[in-house]
């Protein structure tokens, strides 16, 4: 893919094979566990943390790739829904700042990153590295501390 965009882009962006629509629902996706069941989105705590309590939340109605594509209410279910997930990552893990990042340019399905920044983030005051993603997954959450911090999560999420 490096130097264009892949050459099924465009069945890409009708949702053609989308594993994110393929999967809608699931408790466990290879990239971590659903820690939020909503009307308008499912929440996951990822397994390869790009920092400490990075989490992402997937639109789960009909395929989307970009939020302006949203109805009035969708967007306002959505973006209510991953308000509610940031708020719970927030009391859990106290970032300094939290980060939201759509980008959806591999998966072009709408959905949010949601990356907590922490007092010794190694890019404290900028934007992560452009190689955050990739160098996650060469550190996966153990299976213990993924079951254990999603548990945390979804009391947190069933209070609030």
């Amino acid at each position: 893919m490096a130097g264009g965009w892949p050459s099924d882009w465009a069945d890409r962006l009708r949702g053609r094979r989308c594993e994110m629509c393929a999967n809608l629902g699931a408790d466990v996706r290879p990239g971590g566990l659903r820690i939020f069941d909503g009307a308008w989105s499912d929440a996951y705590l990822g397994r390869w943390p790009v920092r400490p309590g990075y989490a992402y939340v997937i639109w789960k109605g009909r395929h989307v790739v970009e939020p302006t594509v949203l109805t009035a209410e969708e967007a306002t279910g959505f973006w209510t829904e991953v308000m509610h997930v940031a708020r719970a990552i927030e009391g859990r893990y106290r970032p300094r700042k939290l980060n939201y990042l759509i980008l959806g340019n591999s998966i072009p399905h709408l959905h949010v990153h949601l990356v907590p920044r922490h007092d010794d983030d190694v890019a404290a005051g900028s934007p992560l590295e452009a190689d955050a993603f990739e160098k996650a997954r060469d550190q996966p959450m153990s299976d213990h501390d993924l079951r254990a911090e999603a548990s945390v999560l979804r009391s947190e999420l069933g209070r609030s």
